[in-house]
């Protein structure tokens, strides 16, 4: 089924990096606000989180300046989006599924319950992969699209243990979204907005790019950069969709944007990276009241310098007029990210880290090293006793094999009863004596799991009342089994706030500082990973770590780990990447790198040796500069 979009007015805006695509969407948005168009009918998309928070305050300012109010709009990530769609009491009740979205230590839990199916963990990670891409892409239009055998039981399966948690992996949340919209007409104009605009078109996926379209009433305005196509928030973007854009929207307003309006040292390096064969040229030249200079090097000896070095060069930038808020450190990953803040701070420069990685790790095989996932489980278990995904995760911990048999075999008995995971857990498993007499006694893990079901009640019983840090800290007690036991640090960061800190609201506010996390860049540096630049706009960014093994990777260099075709591949992911972040510096843009560590830490990080020497008795590594300083230096 497709969308008849004859009645939306439709305009496409391209053009490279830096070249005022999203001022261009800003204008737009304010102008429909001058016409009378009332705020709430507006809506506007933006790759991620972080991005949406910088576009509102560029709209608001944009907006108060042109003496209308844009407090009303709506801008956020299509991911948001559809989760706003899927909370529908009808959209929950046609899936089957709670608008809630699998963390990463939740998604292990899943790949044990994938692993039932007796597929080599290879193979199985590989057509997981396949499923989801294709879920973006709405690949099951086609009801042929699957192959009958390994392949259909395969996807029957996830789709099974998706629906036994009623929980929605992130790919698959705007596939569903779009399919409910397509088939519920009421809900389409329950959710309908007369002005949509979305930014970094090319950075959202397929299914977001047709939900964006499906909620669009009056006129629907995208802007994008084929180039610019690196996977920031979504799963597998789709830069096809910015031609298709074209070919789906008859009578499309087509308008190119050729003036980098960058400094004209990020306008020099994106267009070397345009030369590059691995992209398409895209055409564009500094505008005349372009920022002049050329990129700056600070080069360094070792990591611990460069930490430094970057921030003292930031403090003297803040030092010389430029505000905090106006920088922008991009970083390869979390070690540098919490160096450079630590090094920031202690230059008196106030900073935040954006991570892109998901903080709470560890096995869920082994209490003691899982602790923090661990107590967010109990705390959703504590938030609601019906959550049948925190239910599943609760009852695999400390074992080998996350007790995925006997989930297997209590998936079938719900099944054959026509209940949900929650209700089984009481028929079947509702204490540990039922066991010896249940209808799974039989089943491997099924005493475990009872056993884990037990506990469960107990927590939830012995929770009772109690809220914040005391609540926490008694979670950490329970799942530990130690008396007095403190909350890690992380779990505390996650949950806690000024206001509400109810469990319901503490559970709420975990998962979406981990599903979407934010930063409050009012008047602080952001260190961000080299990715999450999308979207921002800097006076001066600072890119650091700008060395050979962190882009590009390690096995880059290596035929043997990476073989030829798959290097082209990689090169030309990276050149988009470098693409995206050299065009983002709107006065200044500083390349920081540093030129030898030890042979131990230089294992640790994956970086490429370029040789190796003895200094002082340490064997120190020599590290090339990334391969493409010259396009940025």
């Amino acid at each position: 089924m497709t969308q008849d979009q004859s009645q939306v007015a439709a305009t496409r805006i391209v053009g490279g990096v830096g070249t005022g695509k999203t001022q261009e969407l800003i204008n737009r948005a304010v102008e429909a606000l001058k016409q009378d168009a009332k705020a709430a009918y507006v809506l506007v998309l933006c790759a991620t989180p972080q991005a949406a928070l910088a576009f509102k305050a560029r709209l608001d300012a944009a907006a108060e300046a042109a003496g209308v109010s844009a407090a009303d709009v709506a801008v956020t990530t299509p991911r948001a989006l559809a989760l706003d769609v899927m909370g529908d009491a009808e959209a929950i009740r046609w899936s089957g599924r709670e608008p809630r979205l699998l963390t990463d230590y939740e998604k292990l839990f899943l790949l044990e319950d994938m692993k039932v199916s007796g597929l080599r963990p290879k193979r199985l990670r590989e057509m997981l992969k396949f499923f989801y891409r294709s879920w973006t892409e709405l690949a099951d239009d086609d009801e042929n699209w699957l192959l009958a055998g390994e392949e259909s039981n395969i996807h029957e399966l996830v789709k099974a243990n998706l629906a036994f948690t009623r929980s929605i992996l992130e790919p698959e949340l705007g596939n569903l979204a779009v399919n409910y919209l397509r088939s519920h007409a009421g809900a389409r104009d329950a959710h309908a907005f007369a002005h949509v605009f979305v930014d970094d078109y090319q950075r959202i996926s397929k299914a977001s790019q047709l939900l964006a379209g499906l909620v669009a009433r009056e006129s629907l305005t995208v802007a994008g950069d084929r180039v610019a196509c690196v996977e920031v928030y979504d799963s597998y973007p789709y830069a096809a969709g910015l031609d298709e854009f074209m070919d789906a929207h008859a009578g499309a307003v087509d308008v190119e944007l050729t003036e980098c309006r960058t400094c004209t040292a990020g306008a020099q390096a994106a267009a070397k990276l345009l030369a590059d064969p691995a992209v398409e040229s895209v055409v564009f030249q500094p505008a005349d009241n372009a920022a002049a200079g050329a990129a700056e090097v600070l080069d360094f000896p070792e990591p611990e310098n460069e930490f430094v070095g970057v921030a003292k060069r930031v403090a003297d930038a803040v030092a010389e007029g430029v505000s905090p808020a106006d920088v922008v450190v991009a970083v390869p990953n979390g070690i540098w990210a919490r160096n450079i803040t630590k090094a920031l701070l202690a230059a008196k420069v106030p900073a935040h880290i954006l991570t892109d990685r998901q903080p709470v790790r560890g096995d869920i095989r082994d209490n003691a090293r899982c602790v923090p996932s661990h107590v967010l489980t109990a705390l959703d278990l504590v938030a609601n006793p019906e959550n049948a995904l925190a239910w599943r995760c609760w009852c695999g911990y400390n074992d080998w094999l996350a007790n995925s048999s006997a989930i297997a075999n209590l998936r079938t008995y719900a099944g054959e009863h026509n209940e949900g995971l929650v209700a089984a857990l009481r028929d079947v498993l509702g204490g540990a004596q039922a066991v010896g007499t249940g209808e799974i006694d039989h089943v491997v893990g099924a005493k475990r799991v009872a056993d884990a079901h037990a506990a469960g009640l107990s927590v939830i019983e012995a929770a009772a009342g109690l809220e914040g840090s005391a609540l926490l800290d008694k979670l950490a007690e329970l799942v530990t089994g130690e008396a007095g036991a403190t909350v890690p640090a992380v779990v505390r960061s996650l949950c806690l706030a000024g206001e509400d800190n109810s469990a319901a609201a503490m559970a709420a506010r975990f998962r979406a500082r981990l599903l979407a996390p934010t930063i409050d860049a009012a008047d602080a540096v952001q260190v961000v990973p080299y990715d999450q630049v999308a979207g921002l706009s800097p006076k001066m960014l600072v890119v650091a770590g700008f060395v050979a093994g962190f882009i590009p990777c390690r096995e880059y260099y290596d035929s043997a780990e990476m073989p030829l075709d798959k290097q082209e591949r990689e090169h030309e992911k990276d050149v988009r990447r470098v693409y995206a972040l050299a065009g983002k510096a709107s006065q200044k843009l500083v390349v920081s790198r540093f030129g030898m560590t030890d042979l131990e830490t230089a294992g640790r990080l994956k970086l490429h040796i370029g040789r190796i020497r003895l200094q002082n008795g340490t064997r120190m590594c020599i590290i090339p500069p990334s391969d493409f300083t010259k396009q940025l230096a």
